[in-house]
């Protein structure tokens, strides 16, 4: 049985350079399944905060996999499920922290996106974390990516008002047409400051951003968020200081939220019921990047960590 990996070629550099080698299929034992996988996020996130990478490591992704063999009471074979199990053809699971595919996540890839991890915090994100309410101003990080994309139509879905952020007129264009957000800004071609200042004069009522978070100091000294803000961040934010990030918080009585999903693992029915009934209404739109087989995966993935691609990337196994 092959079993391919994508893993890491030496100690990270930038890029960071990866390879595709064989490895052995892995033995299944009493509990375990056997599962092949079918869908593989490229997560550039999930990658970057892997720590420190060792040669010959897998790199993470988290996938949607079929079941080949079962010798676990819950699941069983021809089961399609989602794991993290790293970026390779076939895995074994002892079956905890495994999910079974939702009837709703048609088609599968959504699991990994809209109606997935990147969906769930764009919607706790918002509506349980930062409690957004009907009138409100709402700035988007990454208005193309998967979570940012999501974010900015729950945020209209909850009638308020999305102002989006990405780096190129393709990915603006997009996030206003297909997206729905008011007005995309282009951070490589227009003056941040300006547009901030002229789209809301009176500061962001939330700031959204689970990615890379380093638009936030920039946002604290141009005094662009209102009294009270809400900012959500994810869990790879850096949390620096830097420019005084926490004495410029305090001082407009805003509120700094960290998105921990592991917090909302319990909700995640809840979600489900919102997000999918949302997406089969045509409320909740995801552009994918799609590439065929994992020996296409380490451009792929050169390419998510240069920033250089465009909605989610997503290999085909």
């Amino acid at each position: 049985m092959r079993n391919l990996e994508v893993r890491f070629k030496r100690a990270p550099a930038t890029p960071r350079e990866f390879e595709v080698v064989p490895a052995e299929a892995p033995r299944l034992t009493n509990g375990g399944i056997l599962c092949r996988a079918r869908w593989l996020a490229v997560d550039p996130f999930l990658t970057r905060s892997a720590g420190p990478a060792t040669p010959g490591e897998v790199v993470p992704a988290l996938g949607v996999y079929e079941v080949i063999e079962s010798r676990n009471d819950v699941f069983t074979a021809g089961q399609s499920i989602v794991l993290d199990c790293g970026m390779r053809e076939i895995c074994v699971s002892d079956g905890h922290h495994v999910i079974a595919l939702h009837p709703g996540h048609s088609p599968p890839w959504t699991a990994l996106g809209v109606l997935g991890p990147p969906g769930m915090a764009a919607y706790f994100g918002l509506i349980d974390l930062a409690g957004v309410r009907p009138g409100e101003t709402v700035l988007i990080a990454a208005a193309s990516g998967v979570a940012g994309a999501t974010a900015g139509q729950v945020a209209v879905i909850k009638d308020a008002r999305a102002v989006g952020i990405d780096d190129t007129a393709e990915k603006c264009a997009w996030a206003t047409r297909h997206a729905r957000f008011a007005t995309c800004i282009n951070s490589r071609t227009e003056s941040l400051s300006r547009r901030l200042w002229q789209l809301a004069p009176r500061g962001f009522d939330i700031f959204f951003d689970v990615g890379s978070g380093e638009l936030l100091d920039a946002l604290l000294a141009g005094q662009h968020l209102a009294p009270g803000a809400r900012v959500v961040l994810g869990p790879h934010d850096p949390g620096h200081v830097s420019t005084g990030r926490e004495q410029l918080a305090a001082r407009a009585k805003m509120r700094i939220l960290r998105l921990d999903l592991r917090d909302y693992e319990h909700r995640r029915t809840e979600f489900f019921k919102d997000a999918i009934a949302w997406y089969g209404a045509g409320r909740l739109a995801c552009r994918e990047e799609v590439i065929d087989g994992l020996e296409n995966a380490p451009a792929q993935l050169d390419k998510v960590l240069r920033g250089e691609h465009f909605g989610q990337a997503l290999v085909k196994v």
